[in-house]
């Protein structure tokens, strides 16, 4: 599939804003709204648009723990079939790397995440070569600045310290749809939880206003289409409160930089960014490695092979 100037700009715009009708989509691009939707589809039958995610606080929902793992096997599709089963696993990903796999995991506490994931290393004692733990104390989700296109989108941040929040069935009944798929009719919605379409409108602006819904991104089959992504794993020392604001102002802005993680572990710093060519891949690391050059103490580059299947809620 080859990108022109209006695929850009569109793919910018809906990678945040899906949701609204195409008519005012094709407003903010300046397309008509049969554009619009004969373009969304073209994107979903080339496999661009894999899937609508919407982006929830975990914190509210109960779940304070966000843990990446990094994983070698010698059984790479057994591995990957149990870890796409569990129901704290997020996504699944291969690198070209020392390492198979990236797992991210969620978790209510510490103790599940220990109980969980120990349990998984027993039962697999035999094929797990090594691994290695990122537990995440910050976790920020920039908007889509690689195809150069400026969109009113904010940042998400996942992890943040709030009291759990008590939903009802019915909102977690509509949480779990959007889940599925963020783009679902709101007359669908109706149906599957027997709401009218004017209680669900209702519920999903009081999911938005209280926080538990933070916003919509696009899982975009990249890689299909000669775009990929990498992780740069740093240890910094002095990770004070002035770098890390520093370090959140530098991803913010950089045109590449689509994620930043802060955490514990042998790492206390995960980037990860989109590219295209080489070029664009030597040129992050470059501005990475000049922005932190007096700040790292080691680093390493993982090239993300495939992101895999995506799901945003544990339950």
């Amino acid at each position: 599939m080859k990108f022109d100037a209006i695929d850009k700009k569109l793919i910018s715009y809906l990678y945040h804003h899906y949701r609204e009708p195409l008519t005012k989509i094709g407003k903010a691009c300046r397309l008509s709204r049969e554009q619009v939707e004969y373009r969304v589809k073209k994107y979903e039958s080339e496999g661009l648009i894999k899937k609508y995610l919407t982006v929830f606080n975990y914190d509210l929902l109960g779940y304070h723990e966000v843990v990446i793992v990094w994983l070698k096997t010698s059984q790479k599709e057994s591995i990957r079939k149990q870890l796409e089963s569990m129901k704290n696993v997020i996504s699944v990903g291969e690198f070209l790397s020392d390492y198979d796999f990236f797992v991210n995991f969620i978790f209510k506490d510490k103790n599940e995440f220990e109980s969980v994931f120990y349990s998984f290393l027993e039962k697999n004692k035999e094929s797990i070569n090594d691994f290695s733990i990122f537990s995440t104390t910050e976790v920020y989700l920039y908007p889509l600045k690689f195809f150069g296109e400026s969109t009113p989108a904010r940042d998400y941040e996942l992890v943040s310290p709030n009291k759990d929040l008590k939903l009802g069935k019915k909102d977690i009944e509509i949480i779990k749809i959007l889940e599925v798929n963020g783009r679902e009719k709101i007359v669908e919605i109706s149906k599957k939880t027997g709401l009218s379409s004017e209680l669900i409108v209702y519920k999903i602006k009081q999911l938005h206003k209280n926080k538990v819904i933070l916003g919509n991104r696009l899982l975009l089959g990249m890689e299909e289409h000669d775009f990929y992504f990498a992780a740069m794993k740093l240890k910094l020392r002095n990770l004070d409160p002035d770098l890390r604001n520093k370090i959140k102002n530098f991803c913010k802005n950089h045109p590449n930089i689509s994620n930043l993680l802060f955490g514990i572990g042998e790492y206390n710093c995960l980037i990860q960014s989109f590219y295209q060519t080489e070029e664009d891949l030597r040129k992050t690391l470059r501005d990475i490695n000049e922005k932190l050059k007096t700040n790292i103490i080691n680093s390493e580059l993982l090239l993300i092979e495939n992101e895999g299947r995506v799901k945003t809620l544990p339950l």
